[in-house]
């Protein structure tokens, strides 16, 4: 299946005008070669600023409770590993183990949330390339996701969110490459991104249910092809991961996740374009008016956004009626979407008004840059109050954490990153706390409690340091 070349207006840059969409049979960039080079070295630009973004201040922050949840496994030995995620939690194995040698080191926050920064800036680089032949439309579709907010968060994360942002783009370039010129080793391709991302995070499933509606009612061979590889990637897990997601289903991690409603499911779609809830609704509208532009320019780049997009979203909605399904980072594979119709809004827009083509760029800068850098700049609540605890914790105190299955947000942070011997010690008189005492020597006497659902203390409790507080949490010390 093959398009003809697409060309829809054009908007000034510099001497020549640059192309707002354009969609070559071959995949290749159309137009001039002054245009293609302007293209190129747009997009080149806009990777390194994402780039840079991704990696500034990496390592400033502590590691929040998922990132120090990833940590603390990633220390134990791999058959503890899968019994501890069986058990305690609702994710598959890839990121964790993928983190477990760094986990084993005790490498420090920046090298340990390396691994994501560079898949997120590969997703971003793969995104670009594949948005080359699309002019003005594409250049802005890779600038909103270089700053993206969601994008920068979940990518600068220790966490298999920035994995799923490359598997995603890589899975949607695949399904546009496969829908334009069918070649035999996609359907391998497929498979393998398939399970990788099960492996990785289970909102694969609904993604894998969009491959499988891309083929359509098609008969031919690829069409089926393309179908057993959905299956066999399906297959491939469930034979390495099936009995313990099973498990993992029966252990109410996820309880926490409200169910669907119109009103959530509104503010979960805009925040994968913004973190200003008034502007959810009228980000979903530009994403429609999008999907509409790219549905009358490029029919099977529309076919990916669909199946690749929008079709997990709605399963994601749909699923969540039942189960706790439907968050913002469940869609994280599909968060290059909403970027992508936008960007193709503002080129339709730019082919009739150069003055609102401008006008509607400048809009953007606006609501997206200054969230970019709110992203990367904003010390987190957790990293404030463990940077006070690192400052007042002595060899032989209890340091404790209320509720208790946050302990490996002081385990890591205080126990692994100090450098200090530590050994778990039961808190009583505090309901659900955890804790452990630093240092091999004589205890203290003193406990400091990272308290962060503001309970009471035991009536027999003496204060040994003036209470400490910041956003939810509270330091306390008592004898």
């Amino acid at each position: 299946m093959t398009v003809p070349p697409t060309v829809v207006g054009d908007v000034g840059l510099g001497t020549e005008p640059l192309p707002v969409t354009i969609a070559d049979r071959e995949g290749e960039p159309a137009g001039s070669s002054a245009t293609r080079r302007a293209t190129s070295w747009l997009l080149v630009a806009l990777v390194a600023t994402g780039g840079v973004l991704r990696l500034w201040g990496l390592g400033s922050q502590r590691l929040g409770y998922d990132e120090a949840f990833t940590a603390m496994a990633g220390r134990l030995p791999i058959s503890d590993l899968f019994a501890y995620l069986r058990l305690n939690d609702s994710h598959p194995p890839l990121d964790y183990l993928l983190h477990a040698p760094l986990a084993h080191l005790g490498a420090n926050e920046l090298v340990l949330r390396l691994p994501g920064a560079l898949c997120s800036i590969g997703a971003l680089a793969l995104f670009a390339w594949w948005m080359r032949r699309y002019g003005l439309a594409g250049v802005v579709a890779t600038a909103l996701l270089a700053v993206s907010a969601f994008e920068l968060h979940h990518g600068r994360s220790a966490r298999m969110y920035a994995d799923l942002e490359l598997i995603g783009v890589a899975t949607a370039v695949l399904a546009d490459a496969w829908l334009r010129r069918p070649r035999r080793w996609h359907a391998p391709a497929l498979a393998a991104l398939v399970c990788v991302g099960l492996l990785t995070h289970v909102s694969m499933f609904l993604l894998a249910g969009g491959l499988v509606a891309l083929a359509g009612l098609r008969r031919d061979r690829q069409a089926w092809r393309w179908r057993g590889a959905v299956v066999a990637g399906g297959i491939g897990w469930a034979l390495l991961w099936g009995p313990s997601f099973l498990a993992q289903t029966r252990g109410g991690h996820s309880d926490w996740i409200p169910r669907t409603t119109l009103d959530r499911m509104v503010h979960t779609f805009g925040s994968l374009v913004t973190n200003d809830p008034g502007l959810h609704l009228l980000a979903l509208v530009a994403v429609v008016a999008g999907a509409v532009v790219i549905a009358r320019s490029d029919q099977p780049l529309a076919r990916v956004l669909v199946c690749c997009a929008f079709v997990p979203a709605g399963l994601a909605a749909l699923t969540g009626t039942v189960a706790p399904v439907l968050i913002d980072r469940t869609l994280t594979l599909a968060a290059w979407a909403p970027f992508l119709a936008i960007g193709f809004l503002v080129g339709a827009v730019a082919s009739r008004s150069r003055l609102l083509g401008l006008g509607a760029v400048l809009l953007l800068a606006a609501v997206m840059l200054p969230a970019g850098v709110h992203a990367i700049d904003k010390p987190s609540v957790p990293d404030v109050a463990l940077r006070h605890l690192e400052q007042v914790v002595a060899p032989g105190d209890v340091v404790a954490i209320r509720p208790a299955g946050k302990l490996p947000e002081i385990a890591w942070s205080i126990g692994v990153r100090g450098r200090s011997r530590f050994q778990v010690v039961p808190v009583r008189g505090l309901g659900r706390t955890a804790g452990f005492r630093l240092g091999s020597g004589p205890p203290s006497g003193r406990t400091w409690l990272l308290d962060w659902s503001d309970g009471p203390l035991p009536a027999s409790a003496q204060s040994c340091a003036p209470a400490w507080s910041r956003g939810s949490s509270r330091v306390l010390c008592f004898q």
